[in-house]
C-alpha cells in the first residue's frame, strides 16, 4: 500500500534558528546545512535513511512550533482536499526558492546524485511550493509539492516507498483491535 502523502520534512519554527540550529546539530551528532535561499535563514539535515529531513527556520506564523510535511503530486489539490475536510490555509501556497548565486552548483549536484530526475528537469529556479495548513484542531500540516529534481532525496513522487506487507498488516490488524476495544467501551 503507498500513502497518499509522504512525510518529507520535520521543521521547527524558531526566532532565533541559529541557536535552535546549534542545539540539533549536538542532539543529532550532524551538522545542518543552510538553506539555499535568499529569503530567510534556514537550516536542513537528513535524519532519516527514507529521506526526511529536520529544517530549522524562522516562523510563517506565531503559533508556528513543530509541523510536519508531507509531499503531495499537486499542492493546490492537496489544499482543496484539506480545507474541505476542515482545514484551514494559515500560509502558502508559496515558492522554495533556490538563490540565484547557488543555482549552477545545486544543479550540477542533483545532477550528479539523482541524474535521472534531474535530466528533464527544466525548472531550476525552485524545489517546489509549500503550503501550511491548520487542522480543525488548530494543529499545523505542512504540504509540499517538490520538484522533480529534488523528489530522489526525499523518497517522494515515483520513489515513494509502498509500506511493506508485514506494516499494512500490522495496521489492518490494529484497526480490528481498535474496533472491538471500542465497541466494548460502548462505542466512545
Amino acid at each position: 500500500m503507498k500513502l497518499k502523502k509522504k512525510l518529507v520534512l520535520i521543521s521547527i519554527a524558531a526566532d532565533r534558528p541559529d541557536n535552535v540550529s546549534k542545539f540539533y546539530e549536538t542532539f543529532f551528532g550532524l551538522s545542518f546545512a543552510e538553506a539555499l535561499t535568499d529569503q530567510q535563514v534556514t537550516y536542513h539535515a537528513t535524519i532519516d535513511e527514507n529521506g526526511i529531513d529536520l529544517t530549522i527556520g524562522p516562523k510563517h506564523n506565531p503559533q508556528e512550533t513543530v509541523v510536519a510535511y508531507y509531499a503531495v503530486d499537486n499542492l493546490n489539490a492537496a489544499i482543496t482536499e484539506a480545507t474541505t475536510a476542515g482545514g484551514k490555509v494559515l500560509w502558502g501556497p508559496a515558492p522554495l526558492p533556490i538563490a540565484p548565486a547557488e543555482r549552477d552548483e545545486y544543479k550540477a549536484l542533483a545532477q550528479k546524485f539523482y541524474p535521472d530526475d534531474a535530466k528533464n528537469a527544466t525548472d531550476w529556479d525552485t524545489i517546489g511550493q509549500a503550503a501550511l495548513i491548520a487542522d480543525p484542531a488548530g494543529n499545523g500540516v505542512g504540504l509540499v509539492q517538490l520538484a522533480q529534481h529534488v523528489q530522489g532525496r526525499f523518497n517522494a513522487g515515483k520513489h515513494q516507498r509502498a509500506l511493506s506487507s508485514v506494516q499494512v498488516s500490522v495496521h489492518d490488524a490494529s484497526v480490528a483491535l481498535g474496533a472491538k476495544h471500542k465497541a466494548r467501551r460502548g462505542g466512545h
